[in-house]
This record gives C-alpha cells, structure tokens and sequence, in this order.
C-alpha cells in the first residue's frame, strides 16, 4: 500500500507558496510515494511530473518572451514619455496663446491644419490673395498660426499634443467668454437683463430680439455700421465686464488685454464678436465646438468666416479705417459718452447691419484699392436654418435682406462677388453684406455709415425718417447699371 509523505507544516506552507509563486497556471499539486510504493504507483507519479515539467517549461518560454518584448520596448515607451514630459511644460503658455488665439485671430480652426509645417514662402496672412485658393488660404492660415504662437514653441506645434491642446482650450475659453457675457448682455443691447441672466428664458419670442436677429426692410444694406455694440462686446472680454460702467478703458493686471498685451483689435476679434452677439440673441444656451447652433442650426462657423474674409480684403478702406479706430478708442482709450449714448437711443431695427459696414466700404480717395471676390462657404445658411427652428416652434422673424442685384431675397453667409477698383459705396456695401440672421443687429443704414465717416458721434438721436435720407437703397435695375458702368471703366 502506498502512502505520500507530508513535510512538516512550516515547510508545507513554503513548498506551497513557491509552487503558487512557479506555476501561475495552477497545476495540480503532486504526492510523492512513500519509499514502500508499488513500481505502477511510481511509474504513474513519474508521468504525472513529466507533464508537470513540460507545462512549466512552457510557461517559462511563454515568460521569457514577454520579457524579450518588454525589453524591446521599453526605449521607445522612455521616449514617449520623456517627449511628452517636454510638451507638457509648455502646457501653460500654449493655453494662454490658444485662448488668445480663438478669440483675435480664429475661432474655429482646423485641427488638421494647426499640425502642418509652414511654408519656406507662405501667403502673407493679412494679404487679400489669402482668398485666392484653398492652398492660398491654407498657407496664409499657418503664417497667421506661426506669427502668433511664439518662436519658442515652433518645434512643438506639429505635434498632436499641441493641437489636442489647442482644439481643447479654445471651446474652454469660448465657454468662460460667453458665461461672463450672458450677465452683461442687457447692458450690451439695452435690453432688460432677465432675457439673458437665465440662459433658458424664451429669447425667440421677445419681439425686441427678432428685430434684431432679423433684417425687415431692403434699405438695410450694410455691416458693421454699429460698432459701438461690438465695442461693448470686445471691452468686456478683453478689458473685464466692470470696464462697461467706467469712462476709462480700466483692466486690472488678469484681465485679458494685460495678460495678452492687446491695444489694438484685429479682423478675427471684430468677427468674433459679431458671431458672439448673434449667438447671444439666439434661441442657443450652448456655443458647440462645432460651430452649429443646436436648436437655431445657425452656422457660426461659416457666419466667423464670412465676417473675417470681408474684413480682410477691406481692412484698409477709409470706413474700415474709422470703425476699427473708433472701436480700439472705446476699448483702450476714453470712451466717449455720446458714441455710447447713440447706441443707446437708435432703433435696433437697423443695428447688428450696422457693426461689420461700414462694410458699406466706400472706396478710398484715389481708388486705388480693389474689392477681392468674397463669396462665403457654400453650407446651410443660418437664415435657413433658424427659419426651420423658427416655423417649428416661435413666430417668423424677418430672417435676410433685400438683394440689390437681384429681385429675390437670397439667404446668406455668402456675400455678392465684386471685382471693381473704384466702385461706389453701395456698390461695396451690397458686397459685403452677409445676409444672414443677426445682420440687423451688427449694421446700420447707408446714411448714418457715410456720416459716421466724418463724424462718428453724428448718429446720436437720429429718427427712424432721418435714417433714410441722403441716399436711397438703390433697386435691382440701379444696381444692374452701377455694374455695367464698372464693368466698362
């Protein structure tokens, strides 16, 4: 008879233990004969530890693989980490940059681009011929990136990690932006706050706001006439919201424009702020990364682009000229009460179709300068698709302007394609007026614009008459013949 001998109790708890710690597979564990075993229980044990072994081998080849990979690899995890390491200190001031960077130059860029290499010779960033081509405006796009960001992060910025970081701080700096807006905005708009302090109230039915998210007659043909509004806007983010209440452009050392050394705006900060009040007035509570209101499906993304390209190509022209100084004076400067007191008592009827016209652009004195072509983005528009949301849930507000070379009410971002040297300003205002919702509120008629040329507090107190004096919207038969005179010159 056969009999297994057992190892003291001490020692049986280290034999198990080592063989937990050698067969991570759990084999059986084996009983050794006593010395009085017959040979068929030997034989029987001697099998049964053949295979044991063979699985133990196995495990150890299976082990030692493992390691051969591990080994292999660990150089290149070393450098993944120690690269990352190296990105993560600039971590900081690539978000102070992208914050920036979303708000002065561009509000939606394209991920894929913010990782490309600029060109040995790229399209000058503030040069009309960006607008060119797709490559022309995808080389002047990176000159703008690498102007902005600092020397000192070039070598990092065709990483994933600084575009991740970018694609990430924008939307966290447009939330933060627009949260210190909403309790401003009746401020901003002379409106009662309650329509923008509760981010759920019913904003698309409040008759004021349709008015301004609407264009209601055909004279309203320009942009960016009301600049004092986008002023107010751009003031608040850049300068803090208690520099509204103060005469002085004001701004401690966090505010925006010390933490960035702003004094002056630029294109992308003009457009930022004018898709920003239009968002503000929408029926939206949340401004997506995409670009796409979710209950207005207004498209701020083609709305920012459209804005900037018209700014670009014009940004020189003598009423571009005056708005952009009238706004850095607001901001950074003294405001003026009677700038702000105009706002205050126009009729809002005709005023975001007043802050991007003088876009009524006349041309310069010796009209040397030429109008590029900027026809907008050929996507949904946002005067569609808030006139979707609009019939399937509020009253119809009046959603686009009048078209002056044509006789049908045409939807927008894209603006008329003109190619003139010395064009009239109607001629430009028409050009450049994107006809979307919100033009209303950001524009002003033509004769408040040709004054405020001369006279940038001169549209104080004006009446609703007195706005169309001067000069008429011209009709689609004047405008065909404004062209045909061009077309010869």
């Amino acid at each position: 008879m056969s009999h297994v001998s057992r190892p003291s109790t001490a020692d049986s708890s280290e034999s198990d233990s080592e063989l937990d710690g050698q067969n991570a597979a759990g084999a059986d564990h084996i009983f050794i004969p006593g010395p009085g075993a017959s040979k068929g229980e030997l034989l029987e044990t001697f099998k049964m530890l053949q295979v044991q072994m063979q699985k133990l081998q196995e495990e150890n080849r299976t082990i030692k693989e493992e390691n051969k990979t591990l080994h292999a690899e660990k150089p290149k995890q070393k450098w993944r980490t120690d690269a990352h390491d190296k990105l993560s200190v600039h971590e900081d001031i690539i978000s102070i940059y992208a914050h920036k960077y979303g708000m002065m130059i561009e509000m939606f860029p394209s991920s894929d681009l913010l990782n490309k290499r600029l060109p040995d010779s790229p399209t000058p960033f503030d040069s009309t011929e960006q607008y060119t081509t797709a490559s022309t405006q995808e080389s002047a796009f990176l000159d703008e990136l690498y102007r902005h960001f600092p020397e000192s992060l070039h070598k990092v910025m065709e990483s994933s990690y600084f575009s991740d970081l970018v694609m990430k701080s924008i939307p966290d700096a447009h939330a933060n932006e627009i949260k210190k807006l909403w309790g401003v905005a009746g401020d901003i708009f002379d409106l009662p706050s309650k329509y923008f302090t509760n981010t759920s109230y019913d904003r698309a039915n409040v008759p004021e706001i349709q008015q301004l998210l609407g264009v209601t007659s055909s004279t309203n043909l320009t942009v960016f006439g009301n600049w004092q509004l986008l002023a107010r806007i751009l003031k608040a983010s850049l300068c803090g919201i208690t520099s509204l209440h103060h005469t002085s452009s004001g701004g401690g050392a966090h505010t925006n424009s010390m933490k960035w050394s702003v004094r002056q705006v630029t294109p992308g900060s003009i457009a930022w702020a004018a898709v920003l009040a239009i968002f503000l007035l929408s029926p939206d509570t949340e401004f997506l990364s995409t670009g796409i209101g979710k209950r207005s499906t207004i498209s701020y993304k083609d709305l920012f682009f459209t804005y900037k390209k018209v700014l670009v190509t014009k940004w020189k022209m003598k009423r571009i000229v005056q708005i952009v100084s009238n706004i850095n004076n607001y901001i950074f400067k003294a405001a003026r009460p009677s700038a702000l007191d105009s706002a205050v008592h126009e009729d809002f009827t005709d005023v975001i179709d007043r802050a991007l016209a003088a876009l009524d652009m006349e041309s310069s004195d010796d009209g040397s300068e030429t109008a590029a072509d900027i026809t907008g983005p050929g996507t949904p528009t946002a005067a569609a698709a808030l006139e979707r949301h609009v019939n399937e849930s509020i009253s119809q507000p009046s959603l686009s302007t009048q078209w002056q070379h044509t006789t049908e009410t045409l939807p927008g971002p894209t603006v008329n394609n003109v190619a003139t040297n010395d064009g009239t300003a109607a001629d430009l205002e028409d050009a450049a007026t994107p006809h979307v919702v919100g033009a209303a509120a950001i524009s002003s008629s033509g004769e408040v614009l040709q004054e405020a040329a001369n006279d940038p507090s001169s549209t104080r107190g004006r009446s609703k008459k007195s706005k169309n004096r001067g000069r008429k919207a011209a009709t689609p038969v004047m405008a065909s013949d404004r062209t045909t005179q061009q077309t010869h010159k």
